[in-house]
């Protein structure tokens, strides 16, 4: 097993599911028992006696102090070069932040910008920002929380808004995009109506629009209107921009403003992203600009994690249609990993047969 770290949980739990089937032999304990005695073709010549190979990468690469650059790449060369069968598993932060690197360029302005803004908008930053400076002494401040999957959204309305005491039925808007975000939409407005609350959304149809207003100033008045408020910051900064004015942003400035109740829910990619952006060198200058970008040395990230990712992707081989073995399974949790791990590992026959190639090639 090759993983660029791997907390002592996490390989207890992987240990926990397959040791009882397998001789597991992790590269890091092998180099760290050969010590000062390390060299990589030894190293090697220990996994060519292993039949199977598994790879995690972790976005931070353990200091394992050898004099070598990318071990982790080494090894997975090495299991390609004698056909060895190999699964490979990425944290999100690894395939998200290759994305970002090849998406964000520098426009004319000289202002960062993002060239497939569904992927991820930059603009959505600024939302950020703004909910980041709130004081804490503020009326109806809340500490804003953060979010991955739409189960986990869901989950933390219990300690949020679900966890208030509610005398009367009130009024509480949802702020958010909308684009890609329809079907989680609806089930999020859907929980909190169970609560016994009136949700103010423009999606659900629940706000009331004076024809003679726009629809940023329609949406405005609702969030003046509302008791409470929710806002969602998704990476897209959706299409409600109305004379450079975000229609999500100035219901969130309102509320802010109006020091209504709110709560604050971030999805992941938004707080990484504002993590580690000063740490990316943009060498791209326009929309269609062949540099490369670069990201410089975090706490967050090594760049020898994204490559090793994409070697493992075969990044390398120009015609995707004809690329095999480059299947790498993401995971934001090693919960999510280990559905990925057993459903490999513990199918015996399709192991075997790997091992021993029958006829049907499985």
């Amino acid at each position: 097993m090759s993983a660029t770290s791997l907390s002592s949980n996490d390989l207890g739990q992987i240990s926990a599911r397959l040791s009882k089937n397998y001789e597991i032999v992790y590269s890091n304990h092998l180099i760290a028992k050969a010590a000062y005695d390390f060299k990589l073709e030894n190293h090697l010549e220990e996994l060519k006696k292993c039949n199977l190979f598994l790879g995690l990468i972790n976005p931070k690469l353990v200091n394992l102090s050898i004099a070598v650059d990318n071990i982790y790449l080494e090894e997975v060369k090495e299991a390609m070069a004698i056909g060895m069968p190999y699964w490979y598993s990425v944290h999100r932060d690894v395939t998200f932040t290759r994305n970002l690197l090849n998406d964000v360029f520098l426009n004319e302005k000289n202002k960062i910008q993002s060239k497939n803004i569904y992927f991820f908008d930059v603009r959505t930053l600024t939302i950020y920002q703004e909910i980041l400076a709130q004081k804490t002494s503020e009326l109806g401040y809340h500490a804003p929380n953060v979010f991955f999957r739409l189960d986990d959204l869901i989950n933390q309305f219990d300690n949020t808004i679900f966890n208030q005491t509610v005398i009367e039925r009130l009024k509480l808007m949802v702020a958010s995009t909308v684009y890609g975000f329809e079907d989680q939409l609806s089930k999020i407005v859907n929980d909190i109506s169970s609560q016994n609350f009136e949700v103010l959304n423009s999606f659900h149809g629940s706000i009331k629009v004076n024809p003679q207003l726009s629809n940023l100033d329609n949406c405005v008045q609702a969030a003046k209107e509302t008791d409470w408020l929710i806002g969602i910051v998704r990476p897209y900064y959706g299409t409600g921009n109305i004379s450079g004015k975000n229609i999500t942003f100035e219901e969130i400035k309102t509320a802010i403003g109006g020091n209504k109740p709110r709560w604050f829910f971030i999805h992941r990619d938004v707080t990484f992203t504002a993590d580690i952006l000063d740490s990316i060198v943009l060498n791209r200058k326009g929309k269609e600009s062949k540099e490369i970008n670069e990201l410089k040395n975090n706490r967050h990230i090594d760049q020898k994690a994204i490559d090793l990712y994409n070697f493992v992707i075969k990044n390398h081989e120009t015609d995707l249609e004809l690329r095999n073995g480059n299947w790498a399974q993401e995971f934001f949790k090693m919960s999510e990993a280990l559905i990925y791990i057993q459903s490999q590992f513990l199918d015996f026959d399709f192991i075997n047969n790997l091992i021993n190639p029958q006829n049907d090639g499985r």
